[in-house]
């Protein structure tokens, strides 16, 4: 449909199957109103139930609708309000809700109603043609016809007026032109509706070269003249007899070197080059687009012949068969027929007469694949090819053959954890009947024990337990009604290990496959607030908000490392095709995987569907209690990423994936378990990541050692700060997660207590690295997304006003979400607050000379935050910004100065995690330092350390709340002071915030 615009055609479409209108002209409040639309020769229909629709025409601005066959819509053929022409349309097979709906409202239409033709069909209860009409719809109506007698003859009346109670105007030429917006416009091309009718069979919507079968069976509804239709709608294009699109037949388009989609036969007639694509768009003399000319020059279908279907094979011998097909064509002169060995390269074998639709094949060799094609012709004009019928012949009767290609692989392994599958291979012919199998084990090759018989089928599941080390010899005996043939013997060994659950969310597990394996559509698995789906042994679940996840029918990855969803590097590559796909970008949704026995190693292929950064969680329920895993970081490109993370317990683990409010895909999932490397040497770092100029982003980094580990804790960095980190081991990898590094600074990460994985070594380290630099400042005339801020007082405090100054280029800033001051917040803005209600809300400012502080106050509410407060000397470089603080749920509320970079130029809050709501009614840039208060709050509050681990705090307002807090953002220390107080900390650097009802103090302290 069409929400704006103006002066649009729409020509020769076939509309159909729409849940909520199938073509629909509406205003949408935004931009031009619809103004000067035409849609015409064309097929709206079959809208689908329980909203089956032809469409909303609601514009002042006019609405054409020409020669049309609304066709099986239960209602609104259309619904009309506002500026109108509806000439020279047929209407079939109409439902209960109304045909032509005259406004149904007080509001001013006005309608050109001309020779249409209204034919009843078998739909139960079907309305009269013209409903619902007020005295405000005026309209000039004749030549309009209906047919009510569902007789199967065209035979109806021509209507008397007034049509459903609306305002007839009887005199065309004489209509107060000032009581409508615009006068109606000519229809040169007009016809009697008995001749529309006619035409409209012949030739509405895509009929060159011909009707596909969809538009077909709807012409011959119409053509029945009330006898063929439904009596009350479809739900689903499926239930048709073409069972949706029906079969589409192919054809060769003229030559187009430079694919301009202007043929070079007519390029070459007109002047134009054929091998220069750009001229399509170049303005001819007659002011239209040289492709807009092309196009109304097609007035006859290029030279087709449809091709023939359905090629397939009976009375299969030795050395024969019988082909047949479908012929599609009424003007073919003959047929070829072409023969292959290898389905690459065909040879002609017959050339048949017109009309003939089979052929037998002989001279074939016994059990022998053959590949058979037909094509028909009119002349020297070709069709494409049929479908390509692979086909073998049949051989003579023989005892069964030695199975083959084992699995496990013959002197290979079998991880113990994992089901013991067998499979094999088979290629004896069906000529000597049926094949049936016996499975023979053991753990010598002379003495096997029968473990099946008569199986049907190449596969058997043995569920008795292996012993490790131990190896085991198997063999497959196979019979038919000749005889039976012993298999030979294969062997593997039973090692630790093995896969504990594997879905590729296509054909594995079986579950999956029965449940979304052969889904032709994507389709959802859940879509709602507060709900659960287990398939599989997977549970997908949402919170307060409503969750879409989606089972994609589709592949969603490719092999190349250049192409969308490719691997983001070699390491990255092995996806699976299928995924689903976390839709909705609010907090809740989850992915809960089955609960298996520790240790062991989870594979996880995840999908970036756009180009922005994404994290998602893995979560851990170890004995119920649930915690965070990992964070997995998918670059900002649309690939496709390998995360493995170990769990190295003994105990029961279950694994949950928190979408963390982020649109993603997950394309494969293995649980196995999980067997350490054991070494002798000593513990040693084996890689690390560059120490140079490393980006102060919030991320991680991986240290990976020379053998598995584990981490005891007690990471820590020197923070200058508010820096946080943290660590987690999986495997050879430590991962250590981190925020608010400062720009240009010295660090030493102390790698806490790492042992190996049998706890016999231990290994302390350190890492030292330096941070790099802001982006570079911008140059003279750059802007950010077209602004830039010359002068700004950075003392502001608006949320729902526009900044007070003026932009680059006299540029006036407009709107309270305009930069250079954006407030882009989903819940209320008003003048003294924004609500941050989604994980996309920002606050963010541009400011063009140095500033010391920001003073935030905000409050939360819900039941998790990760809030943040950055900063930048450039937005458009990376790496881009710089936490400041990261705050978390307990934090709140806060009232607090934080201090700016010299050199930052944007700042922006944001919460990248969000279940719930943050108030803020503070955001104040200051060119006053965080310590550069007033003399009666320094008079007013002191914080010292007089002796070794002591913090002493005195303060002259009672009721006056102490918080203490390490260089994490963790809370060390919270009490009341009423004048003095004393703490006993250990010596280190803290963050001291004092807060009463007058004043709010936040400084840093170093404890002795």
């Amino acid at each position: 449909g069409i929400s704006n615009g103006r002066d649009m055609i729409f020509d020769h479409l076939s509309v159909l199957w729409g849940r909520d209108e199938n073509f629909s002209v509406s205003w949408d409040k935004k931009g031009t109103e619809p103004t000067n639309i035409t849609i015409q020769n064309s097929i709206i229909g079959q809208g689908l139930q329980t909203h089956s629709c032809g469409g909303l025409i609601q514009t002042n601005g006019g609405v054409t609708q020409y020669r049309n066959l609304f066709i099986e819509n239960k209602t609104r053929n259309p619904k009309v309000k506002g500026l109108h022409q509806y000439v020279n349309n047929v209407v079939y097979n109409w439902g209960n809700g109304g045909c032509y709906i005259m406004g149904d409202t007080e509001a001013s239409s006005w309608a050109d109603i001309r020779n249409n033709y209204f034919v009843k069909g078998p739909w139960d209860g079907a309305t009269a043609p013209f409903t619902r009409g007020t005295p405000t719809f005026t309209y000039y109506g004749e030549g309009n016809y209906y047919d009510s007698n569902v007789n199967g003859v065209l035979d109806g009346t021509e209507m008397g007026h007034p049509y459903s109670g609306s305002t007839q105007v009887k005199d065309w030429a004489n209509w107060d032109n000032h009581t409508r917006p615009q006068a109606h416009a000519e229809i040169k091309g007009l016809m009697s509706a008995q001749d529309a009718l006619a035409w409209i069979i012949d030739s509405v919507g895509p009929c060159l070269p011909v009707r596909d079968q969809v538009d077909q069976y709807l012409i011959d509804e119409l053509k029945s003249y009330g006898k063929k239709g439904t009596t009350d709608g479809i739900t689903t294009e499926r239930d048709l007899p073409h069972k949706g699109t029906g079969a589409l037949y192919g054809g060769y388009k003229p030559q187009d070197s430079d694919g301009d989609a202007m043929p070079d036969a007519w390029e070459t007639a007109n002047g134009l080059n054929p091998n220069d694509a750009s001229d399509a768009m170049q303005i001819a003399a007659n002011g239209y687009a040289n492709i807009e000319n092309y196009s109304f020059s097609i007035v006859s279908a290029y030279p087709y012949v449809k091709s023939p279907s359905s090629l397939s094979a009976s009375e299969i011998t030795k050395v024969s068969m019988l082909l047949k097909w479908t012929d599609n064509a009424s003007d073919e002169t003959s047929f070829v027929l072409e023969q292959s060995s290898d389905n690459k390269s065909f040879t002609q074998i017959a050339t048949l007469d017109a009309n003939v639709n089979s052929y037998r094949v002989e001279g074939l060799t016994p059990e022998t694949k053959y590949y058979f094609r037909v094509r028909a012709l009119n002349g020297e004009i070709l069709s494409v090819y049929s479908n390509v019928l692979s086909v073998a012949t049949i051989g003579d009767p023989e005892m069964p053959k030695v199975s083959v290609n084992p699995t496990p692989e013959h002197q290979g392994t079998h991880g113990v954890s994992s089901t013991l599958k067998m499979t094999w291979e088979n290629k004896t012919n069906a000529y000597g009947g049926k094949l049936y199998y016996s499975v023979f084990i053991g753990t010598h090759p002379d003495s096997l024990t029968q473990v099946a018989r008569n199986l049907s089928t190449t596969a058997f599941t043995y569920t008795k337990t292996l012993s490790v080390g131990k190896v085991y010899y198997w063999r497959v005996d196979a019979k038919n009604d000749l005889g039976e043939t012993a298999g030979d013997i294969w062997n593997f060994e039973a090692v630790p290990g093995g896969q504990l659950f594997y879905c590729d969310f296509g054909s594995k597990p079986a579950a999956w496959a029965a449940a979304y394996g052969s889904i032709g559509d994507n389709t959802n698995i859940i879509n709602a607030a507060n709900t659960t789906k287990t398939v599989a042994g997977m549970t997908f679940g949402s919170g307060s908000d409503a969750i879409r996840v989606v089972a994609m029918s589709a592949a969603n990855v490719s092999a190349s490392l250049d192409a969308d969803y490719g691997p983001y590097s070699e390491a990255d590559a092995g996806a699976s095709p299928r995924c689903v796909q976390f839709v909705t970008t609010k907090s809740g949704g989850y992915m809960q995987l089955p609960e298996v026995q520790g240790p062991c190693r989870i594979v996880l292929y995840l999908g970036n569907p756009d180009k922005s950064t994404k994290t998602v969680n893995l979560k851990q329920i170890i004995d119920g209690t649930e915690s965070q895993a990992a964070a997995l970081t998918m670059a900002s490109a649309k690939k496709t990423f390998k995360f493995e993370y170990v769990y190295t317990g003994s105990k029961k683990i279950t694994f949950k994936i928190d979408a963390n409010a982020k649109k993603f895909n997950i394309n494969d999932v293995l649980l196995e378990a999980y067997v350490p490397d054991i070494s002798e040497v000593p513990i040693e770092i084996a890689a690390t990541p560059a120490a140079d100029d490393y980006s102060y982003a919030d991320g991680s980094m991986a240290i990976t050692f020379n053998q598995d580990i584990k981490y005891n804790g007690g990471i820590k960095l020197n923070a200058t700060q508010f820096e946080q980190v943290s660590a987690s081991a999986s495997g050879k990898t430590l991962t250590i997660n981190y925020n608010s590094l400062a720009p240009n600074t010295d660090y030493v990460l102390d790698l806490g207590e790492i042992i190996d994985f049998n706890a016999t070594k231990t290994f302390k380290g350190e890492f030292a690295f330096r941070t790099c630099d802001f982006p570079p400042t911008k140059l003279e005339g750059e802007t950010h997304y077209g602004k830039a801020a010359t002068a700004m007082p950075l003392d502001f405090v608006p949320f729902n006003q526009t900044a007070p100054y003026t932009t680059v280029g006299g540029l006036v800033q407009e709107a309270q979400n305009d930069y250079p001051h954006w407030v882009q917040a989903s819940g209320t803005i008003s003048a003294n607050s924004a609500v941050m209600t989604n994980t996309k809300d920002k606050l963010m400012a541009y400011f063009d000379q140095p500033a010391q502080s920001i003073s935030i106050k905000a409050d939360f509410s819900g039941s998790n935050v990760a809030f943040k407060v950055q900063e930048t000397r450039n937005a458009d470089v990376a790496p881009y910004w710089r936490t400041i603080r990261q705050f978390s749920a307990q934090d709140f509320p806060i009232d607090m100065q934080l201090p700016l970079d010299a050199e930052a130029r944007f700042i922006k809050i944001t919460a990248p995690t969000l279940s719930g709501s943050v108030t803020v009614s503070r955001l104040q840039i200051s060119n006053e330092p965080v310590t550069a208060l007033s003399e009666n709050m320094l008079a007013a509050m002191r914080v010292y350390s007089p002796v070794m681990n002591c913090l002493r705090v005195e303060v002259a307002q009672a009721n006056t709340v102490l918080r203490v807090y390490n260089l994490l953002g963790e809370l060390c220390h919270q009490s009341q002071v009423d004048a003095v107080s004393e703490v006993a900390l250990p010596s280190g650097l803290y963050i001291v915030r004092l807060q009463n009802d007058a004043q709010d103090l936040t400084q840093k302290i170093m404890v002795k």
